[in-house]
């Protein structure tokens, strides 16, 4: 069976040794070679001689991996055993919370072979890898206040309290977009928050576009041209409600193949993390990821 690299979060909301331990194990008595990699505060590395990378942790944890992989993102297989605060690469490709259950179904992937895996084009913000999301406006701004010490104690929460601060100030901005739409025809737009959907979940269970998929060789793009208080609650209620929420004009989608975003001074965030700093052009790579499911 395979060489793995299980890259584990200690920082993690949601981490715990004694499940990691379970995981490895697991994946021990599946047949698997496991070696524990920790991340640390200058990224992660993997060994060359890996065969398979599995991430236990969140969608941000998956992109450092991604990162730290470079140019052999798309020769490494990748899996993902979940964790993290947010897992919407692991909830879309459906891995087990299960320890025991999530190593037979490596197992079995891994014996049918690299032709049945998921494969999913990689995007880049510039050179920075987005694997399931990004945003521009309210929530990325409610990122940018989050606590890592609070979010180290209470996971998620910690985003819920930062959205409650933001509540009393709520900045907006519009943001120049333009780019290529997914027939090649141009667009421009303007809109006070953005969401690029690279996953077909965003901020949990909840789906804004139908076409958004890990396998797809676009992105969807959603856009409020207003995001007042009251249209962006509008618009995360029809989240919630898993109802179209471009029906009742509180979005615009399109699916691109490239966007460049004008000056922008709200925060962005990538994949649940704020990314000061950031690049202007959300475009494909020549990688090609491929998940072991």
């Amino acid at each position: 069976m395979a060489i793995v690299d299980f890259v584990f979060n200690p920082c993690s909301g949601s981490f715990s040794e004694r499940r990691m331990g379970r995981f490895v194990a697991a994946l021990e008595n599946a047949g698997f070679e496991v070696r524990p990699v920790a991340t640390a505060a200058d990224g992660v590395s993997i060994a060359p001689d890996a065969e398979l990378v599995c991430v236990h942790g969140g969608d941000g944890t998956v992109r450092d991996v991604v990162q730290a992989l470079g140019e052999r993102a798309g020769q490494v297989a990748l899996a993902v055993a979940p964790s993290g605060t947010i897992n919407l690469v692991a909830r879309e490709i459906g891995y087990s919370r299960r320890p025991d259950q999530f190593a037979q179904q490596l197992a079995q992937a891994w014996a049918r072979g690299p032709e049945t895996w998921l494969k999913s084009p990689l995007y880049r913000l510039g050179e920075l890898p987005v694997v399931s999301c990004l945003s521009i406006g309210p929530d990325s701004s409610a990122v940018a206040r989050v606590s890592g010490g609070l979010k180290a104690r209470v996971g998620r929460l910690a985003y819920v309290a930062a959205m409650a601060q933001q509540m009393r100030e709520w900045p907006r901005s519009a943001i120049s977009l333009r780019g290529e739409l997914a027939d090649g025809t141009p667009f421009s737009c303007e809109a006070e928050a953005v969401i690029v959907s690279r996953g077909a979940f965003y901020a949990g269970p909840f789906r804004l576009s139908p076409k958004a998929a890990l396998a797809s060789h676009t992105i969807e793009l959603i856009t409020l041209r207003s995001s007042t208080r009251l249209r962006t609650l509008a618009f995360s209620l029809a989240a919630m409600l898993h109802l179209p929420v471009d029906r009742f004009g509180f979005a615009e989608i399109r699916s691109v193949r490239r966007v460049e975003l004008g000056r922008c001074i709200t925060p962005v965030q990538v994949d649940g993390d704020h990314i000061p700093g950031s690049a202007h052009t959300i475009a494909p790579s020549d990688i090609t990821l491929s998940y072991v499911a």
